[in-house]
């Protein structure tokens, strides 16, 4: 964290507890179970099957919304555990320092920019699993 003085440390680390906040308050509604059992109701309730697929997708598109939110909260609390650690703003491939400006935008990145545009040339196009 030597690129990192203590005010900025605590400003990233006071942005990311209010989006862990935000982001558990939003997955909270959207797992609410009035909302659940409306999706619900849609399903058992159409008439037709292109209804009923449309249904379906609303729901998995939710639970997809959900999945990135819980994403998102690991991604912030292991950043968190960064700071604790004194490791935070140090790349995890190279272990050089992660810019400032880096993490003004993406707080819980773990790699320099350098390491992360290797790391996405490298895994974003591998084919993932076939049925």
């Amino acid at each position: 964290m030597a690129n990192l003085t203590k005010q900025q440390i605590d400003g990233l680390q006071r942005t990311m507890e209010e989006e862990i906040a935000r982001v558990l308050n939003e997955a909270r509604e959207e797992m609410d179970p009035d909302v659940k059992a409306s999706y619900g109701n849609i399903v058992d309730s159409v008439p037709d099957s292109g209804d009923e697929a449309a249904a379906y997708t609303l729901i998995d598109t939710e639970n997809a919304i959900i999945g990135q939110h819980l994403q998102q909260v690991r991604d912030i609390n292991t950043a968190l555990k960064r700071i604790q650690a004194g490791t935070y703003g140090t790349c995890i491939d190279c272990e050089g320092e992660i810019d400032f400006k880096r993490l003004s935008v993406y707080p819980t990145a773990k790699r320099c920019i350098e390491c992360q545009r290797q790391y996405e040339k490298t895994y974003a196009n591998k084919p993932g699993p076939t049925v």
